[in-house]
């Protein structure tokens, strides 16, 4: 009995020791990045179940063992082991994202960012829709290296222009293949194909994504990254991934975002104010010029007489006479998402709308975008099934551009400097009508044009996909993928009968007369079907190998046509509709159908997480190309070596990470329809002659259907590239700093062609496959982090490209030259054997051949050479972007520059401007007589017969000072180039985010705060003091780079946005 009191004693004394033993602590965990509170993190004693998780604060309370191991971890972290003590601080360090950040790459694999032997940028979701911008690829300009993003258009809606590594096809596409969610979407921009007379831009396919519901984005450029995509992939693909369902510890997983913004003028040509209305020097009545006589405050009448009446105005400039023009544009945004998951389903639904009005007056720039996306997924034991489905609707309005009456630009510019545009307004007075405008000069009153004319845009689009993923064996995963895509777009325009509105009044015979209205209406309907079947394999094959294997058919079928009606000599004046005539309507339709079949391969073979190898093929057949002659290969490898891994440890602290990689690969630009044999077109229904008709098939005996005036090849093939690329990863102080380096060599060969035929063959052109183009280039990416606090952090991050472009080959017949794009008579933009692709070519002054100097003629005008000559290129010497990024504790500070230098691009804006006597530069030594500086005249020949020059000494008077500046200046034709070098703040956004704990006892998980600007600020050259230099008007591609002809100016944006999540 003693015994076991004895016992039954000492145990009760050890149980005390022990509850004595156990202690109270309390400790807060933070991020290392930022300095907040990690909300939600465990701290878990070692070896047991024992554990907590961090409050709002980040803090938390724990009873342990005296001395005992804490294991703290969050989600993305490094876990930390510390020994348990009261006041504990500790810090979680990110994980480190370089070696275990997952990419998306081609036909939607994920694979880690270590094992990719080529060039690969990944933005995140979150980057994209920081910005603010209608579309998802704005937001990037300037931040990827080796990828050109441009915005075609200030004009709302408009399309994106992204070229990367360079143009490589001279007739096919140089835009990039976007696929979503593994399925490829129609990119087509809708743009004029009259940019001269009638220019309009109303956007591409992609900017029907909803920014908001992006997850990540992918951008591959070399062709060993897109080899799996065959003859879709020469011009880069870019991957877009989009959100899905995430289970939520808390709230409903509902987000908001919504907005504000405005927008007003960036860019306009900087103006004389010294000279007014007139011309030669002497003032008149009716003109669209400034060349008239100094400003001296008189009191003058000016323009047509109205019923024995005639305006009058104080000869003053009116200095902000186009600027006052514009007005504020704004936009309000919504964009509302629901998700939500389990164990074994998720779902994601989300609704956006945007509304634009642009800086041009009325609604006759307005755009308006809204979509609509629901995601699912549901998984029944081995087999998943997902689906997406989305919708997307937009309506622009555009005003167009170009030369013809109906540009309000192009009047704009030919404003004198003493009227004032916004007294035109009132279209009430009669004096602001065409009929008796105050001058008859192809140009009328722009609030007229905005009224009266139409350009309206409207398109419907669905597109998604349907999934099956089904594992079995282990190892093994079959995928079958559906994926859809069709848009119906309807594009009116819309010109009024001002020859019958206006007949009898001053301008009718002029200027009016022969404008008797014109309606156009066109639909357009797209569909492409795409088809995945793909057999995976991954398996560790021993603890040092592993094997992954890919096998797969891709099918695919792409619909387009349109059908184009118009008319002219409108009865009812103003009434756009195609029965609003006498004549017969002009009516064209156009079909077209591919297909395109692939069966592909990849294996990737890693040896200890550190060498890999990757072998990728595939085999396209392609309905495009010639009967037996339709099978291409498109073969890819890449290799990559983490040499980091075998660094000894004491160097490791200094280089956290270290990849050398290469890639070869080939890809496609497939052929369109209809190249491979003669094409029989159908007429147009309202004349005769060749290949028309005029029903009822009895004018001219001509048949419906006519041989075309192209011969087809019966060897064509698609435009073929082969690229090398070599790659440099390092990382060091433990990420704080890193570099990603890269050479390409790519060459593009085998270039489709409409040659030229002599018309006694009965054919003028036959397509071929000759020429090649080749670009190089580096491209580097240097990111840091120089201070990192406990509460504040500021990042940067800069990117290089330099690309070398070369003509290597074109057809013989075209005597080593191709235009490109090109005014008759004048500018013209080649591709010339030898050269960088895409040089100008130009009339300039005749010249000196011993000094260099000008030479004029006998009333002090330099002549012109009779012969063109290249005077430029295109292409950017080099572009650079330049991001900061500042945080402290819950604010965030972003600031993007955008840097591109060289090449140049033709300006209409600066030839109006030069012909009309506005620009600065003509007010030349006030405009009083002058001699062209440095120039020489012949006075005779020498014995040889070669011309003698003398310095020049004859002035240019008044009327030869218009001829100077109106040609050009003195380099004439190549004077209306301009530089098109920029550096643009691209992008300025500031952030706060609410802390947690002031919303921990609401419904709300998350409240962020922010204020953006987009293009805020321009700084171009001394040269151009005209145009963004980003602007054209000939389409996103590459006729695109030969300029603007009177394009709509340029804009800077800035608003706020709230996001809140609950």
């Amino acid at each position: 009995m003693g015994k076991r009191f004895t016992l039954l004693l000492a145990s009760l004394f050890l149980c005390v020791g022990a509850a004595l033993a156990q202690v109270k602590i309390s400790g807060t965990v933070i991020s290392s990045e930022d300095g907040q509170p990690v909300i939600g993190a465990s701290i878990v004693v070692v070896g047991t179940g024992q554990g907590t998780v961090t409050n709002v604060d980040g803090q938390f309370t724990l009873t342990v063992p005296e001395r005992a191991k804490l294991r703290i971890s969050s989600a993305g972290m490094k876990a930390v082991d510390v020994t348990a003590k009261d006041n504990l601080r500790i810090m979680l360090e990110p994980l480190n994202t370089t070696l275990g950040e997952v990419v998306v790459t081609a036909m939607g694999i994920k694979r880690s960012a270590k094992a990719l032997g080529f060039s690969a940028t990944a933005v995140k979701g979150d980057e994209i829709a920081a910005a603010r911008t209608n579309d998802i690829m704005s937001s990037l300009s300037g931040k990827v290296a080796g990828v050109q993003i441009s915005s075609s258009s200030s004009d709302p809606g408009s399309s994106k222009s992204v070229i990367v590594r360079g143009i490589s096809s001279l007739g096919s596409t140089n835009q990039p293949l976007y696929v979503i969610d593994g399925v490829p979407l129609t990119n087509n921009a809708v743009v004029s194909n009259n940019g001269l007379n009638r220019g309009y831009d109303f956007g591409n396919g992609a900017s029907a994504v909803n920014p908001d519901d992006v997850e990540s984005m992918t951008i591959l450029k070399g062709a060993a990254a897109t080899a799996l995509y065959g003859s879709r992939a020469a011009n880069g693909v870019i991957l877009i991934t989009t959100k899905t369902g995430k289970k939520t510890q808390k709230g409903l997983g509902i987000e908001y975002n919504g907005g504000m913004q405005w927008e007003t003028l960036l860019r306009l040509p900087q103006m004389q104010n010294d000279f007014g209305m007139g011309w030669y020097g002497n003032k008149t009545d009716l003109e669209n010029g400034s060349w008239g006589p100094r400003f001296d405050g008189s009191w003058l009448r000016y323009g047509n007489v109205y019923e024995g009446t005639q305006n009058f105005k104080s000869y003053v400039p009116i200095k902000n006479n186009v600027r006052d023009f514009f007005d504020t544009g704004y936009r309000y945004s919504n964009s509302v998402s629901l998700n939500g998951a389990t164990d074994v389903s998720n779902f994601f639904l989300s609704l956006s709308q945007i509304s634009q009005d642009g800086i041009i007056p009325t609604d006759a720039d307005s755009y308006n975008k809204y979509t609509f996306s629901a995601r699912a997924s549901h998984k029944v034991n081995n087999l998943t099934f997902s689906t997406s489905l989305n919708y997307a609707y937009q309506r622009n309005n555009f005003v167009s551009t170009g030369q013809g009456l109906g540009s309000m630009y192009n009047t704009i510019m030919q404003t004198p400097r003493d009227i004032s545009i916004t007294e035109l307004a009132d279209l009430s007075n009669p004096f602001n009508t065409p009929g008796y405008y105050y001058t008859p000069y192809g140009v009328t009153n722009p609030y007229y044009i905005l009224k009266n004319y139409k350009n309206e845009f409207e398109s419907e689009r669905f597109y998604g996909k349907l999934q099956l993923d089904y594992d079995f064996l282990k190892y093994f995963k079959l995928t079958y993928r559906f994926g859809l895509d069709t848009s119906t777009e309807h594009h009116d325009m819309g010109e009024p009968n001002m020859s019958a509105l206006f007949e009898g009044t001053p301008n009718w015979e002029d200027a009016l007369r022969s404008l008797t209205g014109r309606v156009s209406e066109r639909t357009t309907r797209r569909r492409e079907i795409n088809q995945d079947v793909l057999l995976t394999f991954d398996k560790d094959m021993t603890d040092d190998w592993h094997l992954n294997v890919l096998a797969g058919f891709n099918g695919n079928e792409r619909k387009y046509n349109y059908q184009d009606s118009e008319i002219t000599n409108l009865t009812i004046p103003t009434w756009f509709n195609l029965a609003n005539t006498a004549d017969k309507p002009t009516i064209d339709s156009y079909q077209r159908t591919q297909r395109l079949m692939g069966v592909l391969g990849q294996a990737e073979v890693a040896f200890k997480n550190m060498l890999y190898l990757t072998v990728t093929a595939r085999n396209d057949w392609s309905s495009t190309l010639p009967r037996g002659s339709r099978s291409y290969f498109y073969p890819g490898a890449t290799a990559s070596w983490i040499f980091s891994e075998v660094l000894p440890e004491n160097v490791k602290k200094t280089i956290s990470y270290a990849k050398l990689r290469a890639a070869w690969g080939k890809t496609g630009n497939d052929a369109l329809p209809y190249m491979t044999a003669t094409v029989y077109r159908q007429g147009l229904s309202n004349s005769s002659g060749w290949f028309n008709s005029g029903f009822p098939f009895t004018n001219g005996n001509w048949n419906s259907y006519s041989v075309g005036n192209t011969l087809g090849s019966s060897t064509l093939g698609p435009e073929m590239t082969t690229e090398l690329e070599v790659g440099l990863n390092m990382a060091f102080f433990n990420n704080r700093l890193s570099f990603d380096a890269s050479f390409y060599n790519r060459t593009s060969d085998h270039q489709i062609f409409s040659l030229d035929m002599d018309a006694a063959s009965g054919y003028l052109y036959q397509n071929m496959n000759l020429g090649e183009i080749r670009n190089r280039g580096v491209e580097l990416i240097v990111s840091g982090t120089p201070v990192k606090l406990k509460d504040f952090a500021w990042d940067v991050t800069w990117n290089f490209t330099k690309n070398w472009s070369k003509v290597i080959s074109l057809p013989e017949e075209l005597g080593g030259e191709s235009s490109i794009y090109g005014i008759t008579g004048g500018v013209g933009l080649y591709a010339k054997v030898g050269k960088e692709l895409g040089v100008f070519k130009a009339y300039v002054p005749l010249r000196d051949p011993a000094t260099g100097k000008v030479v004029v003629d006998n009333q002090g005008l330099p002549i012109r050479d009779p012969n063109q000559q290249f005077v430029g290129s295109m292409n950017y010497k080099y572009t650079m972007g330049i991001n900061n990024t500042f945080t402290y504790k819950g604010v965030s500070l972003s600031v993007d520059v955008d840097i591109r230098q060289g090449g140049k691009m033709y300006s209409r804006t600066k030839s109006v401007s030069y012909f009309t006597g506005n620009a600065m530069q003509t007010a030349y030594n006030s405009r009083n007589p002058w001699i062209v500086p440095n120039t020489v005249v012949q006075t005779g020949t020498d014995a040889q017969g070669k011309p003698v020059y003398e310095d020049n000494t004859t002035p240019l008077n008044a009327s030869n000072i218009y001829n100077f500046w109106n040609n050009g200046g003195l380099e004439m034709g190549a004077g209306n180039l301009i530089d098109k070098s920029y550096i643009k703040l691209r992008a300025i956004t500031i952030s706060w985010a609410l802390p947690k704990k002031w919303i921990a006892s609401t419904f709300l998980t998350d409240v962020r705060l922010s204020a953006f600007g987009n293009n805020l600020f321009l700084w171009t050259p001394a040269e151009n003091t005209f145009v963004d230099p980003e602007l054209t008007s000939f389409g996103n591609d590459l006729k695109g780079n030969f300029g603007e002809w009177s394009a709509n100016p340029s804009s800077r944006k800035f608003g706020f946005n709230v996001s809140v999540k609950f």
